[in-house]
């Protein structure tokens, strides 16, 4: 069994309330967690305004597949024209 993870953490642009933060932090998790089939939740600076930090995690038999599917991740989370990724610390259990 393999487990990989990873804390994400990117600036979130137009935040002007903690709601707003909230409302990107919550679209990502959910687009994420619908596509990739990962876990993944909010992990830190739950009461910063314009900064989110993401844990990600993925369960498999197969390293090569799991760092392809944190990659993609990465890749969807970019994508997003809402947010700017600024650290990557990629674990492995």
């Amino acid at each position: 069994m393999i487990i990989l993870g990873m804390k994400v953490s990117f600036l979130i642009y137009h935040a002007y309330s903690l709601k707003d933060k909230r409302s990107v932090v919550k679209s990502i998790i959910k687009k994420t967690q619908n596509k990739f089939n990962v876990s993944i939740a909010e992990v830190e600076a739950h009461d910063t305004l314009n900064q989110g930090v993401l844990g990600i995690a993925v369960v498999s038999n197969d390293r090569k597949l799991s760092q392809q599917i944190l990659d993609q991740v990465i890749q969807e989370i970019e994508d997003n024209g809402e947010v700017e990724i600024h650290s990557i610390e990629r674990l492995e259990l």
